[in-house]
């Protein structure tokens, strides 16, 4: 890797390339030509005659490798990503009288220096920055063309105030600073798990853990009722003991319950009859006794939806008023909790408790509902809390079908 002083070793590289193609070789000025490296507004040409000016116009980090390790760390060591750069340089010539021959010729010697040099060598690294370990960097340094639009031209040179001259830019990647950050190094592993097996490997993909995969309510309904038994499946529960944990998004505690019954697939649990209606959350907590000490296991969470309960005496029968509406009053268990919506589904719409169109919150067991243009005939209806419609299909029988008490007629 390489320290700081890499940027001005590689800087003082380029340098020495350029100054060798303009300075050596039979197309060589005779009186020489000064190489720096300076902004391009600080050029003096009144004092040189002949010049070029390598300017590092902009650094930028080499987004590929701001996460790499460092190359020379050990397996199993950990450390500081190096800094990765990539620097963007600008070879211009400067020629006294406006002689724009002699500035492309320049231009031409130090272009192809550059060119040839596809990848800065640790020799000439070590050479000419002896003050950087650059050199010894392991990722080569290689030098790629940029070619600058025309935008790019006006905003370089707008940016120094100063006339444009003709130039030629490049790139030179990657440049790896070194973090000062100490790399980790754990000690070496002399025993992998008891009698130094290592790893065990199974045959088959499934998760030797405890886990969760749905809530079914009795009956394959949709929902359970409070009171309701609910099976939690799953794959690995078998265990001593096993206690149900249920949440609420609007209750402060969640339920524990004891599982009435458990095996290996599925833990069965009995829903709360103080149950707010609503969608809960249901995880397993799996206790077994390992080597006399108890052992807990908590799973994954499944969703598990409550329904509410009309207890109103139904099927009931409702006069249409002058206006065309009628007013329903129902009963529900359990109550309607603060932050709970509460909707009647008459037939195909869905009529807002009167408390709701009020803008107030909805709370208790006895709920109001006003439904206008409430057409004439038997509509089954259900109750929708929080989300969670009140149970219509009875699957008690081999085909299913709707519970012919839950049912309003509205008459003229």
């Amino acid at each position: 890797m390489s320290d700081a002083r890499a940027i001005e070793g590689v800087t003082q590289t380029l340098l020495q390339v350029i100054d060798d193609a303009v300075n050596t070789g039979p197309q060589a000025f005779p009186g020489g030509v000064k190489v720096i490296a300076q902004p391009p507004h600080e050029v003096q040409t009144d004092i040189e005659a002949l010049q070029v000016n390598l300017f590092l116009y902009r650094t930028e980090i080499a987004a590929a490798l701001r996460n790499e390790d460092p190359l020379d760390i050990a397996p199993g060591e950990s450390a500081q990503p190096p800094l990765p750069l990539a620097l963007h340089y600008l070879i211009t010539p400067y020629v006294q009288g406006g002689k724009d021959l002699d500035a492309h010729r320049l231009l031409g010697l130090a272009s192809r220096a550059v060119h040839e040099q596809s990848q800065l060598s640790h020799t000439q690294l070590h050479d000419s920055a002896a003050f950087s370990n650059v050199s010894t960097q392991l990722d080569g340094i290689r030098i790629t063309w940029q070619p600058l639009a025309e935008n790019d031209i006006y905003s370089l040179w707008s940016a120094f105030q100063t006339p444009y001259r003709l130039s030629a830019a490049f790139e030179v990647r990657v440049i790896l600073i070194d973090s000062r950050r100490p790399p980790r190094t754990p000690v070496p592993v002399i025993r992998r798990g008891d009698n130094d097996e290592g790893p065990t490997a199974r045959a088959d993909t499934a998760s030797p853990f405890p886990e969760l995969e749905a809530a079914v309510p009795m009956l394959g309904q949709t929902a359970a009722r409070p009171g309701e038994s609910v099976d939690l499946r799953g794959i690995n529960l078998s265990a001593h003991t096993a206690a149900a944990t249920l949440t609420h998004p609007l209750l402060p505690d969640p339920e524990t319950l004891t599982s009435t019954a458990a095996t290996a697939d599925t833990v069965t649990v009995e829903v709360p009859a103080a149950a707010p209606a609503g969608l809960w959350s249901a995880s397993v907590a799996l206790t077994n006794t390992v080597d006399g000490q108890d052992i807990t296991t908590v799973t994954n969470a499944v969703p598990l939806a409550v329904a509410p309960r009309i207890t109103s005496a139904m099927p009931i029968t409702v006069a249409r008023n002058a206006q065309g509406e009628v007013d329903i009053t129902l009963a529900c268990a359990p109550p309607v909790i603060a932050g709970q919506q509460a909707f009647l589904i008459l037939g195909g719409r869905a009529i807002p408790e009167d408390r709701m169109i009020a803008g107030n919150p909805v709370t208790g067991g006895a709920l109001s509902f006003t439904v206008p243009d409430a057409p004439v005939g038997k509509h089954v209806v259900r109750l929708r809390v929080a989300g969670i419609d009140s149970l219509l299909v009875d699957r008690s029988q081999p085909t299913p079908r709707f519970d012919d008490t839950q049912t309003v007629t509205v008459t003229s």
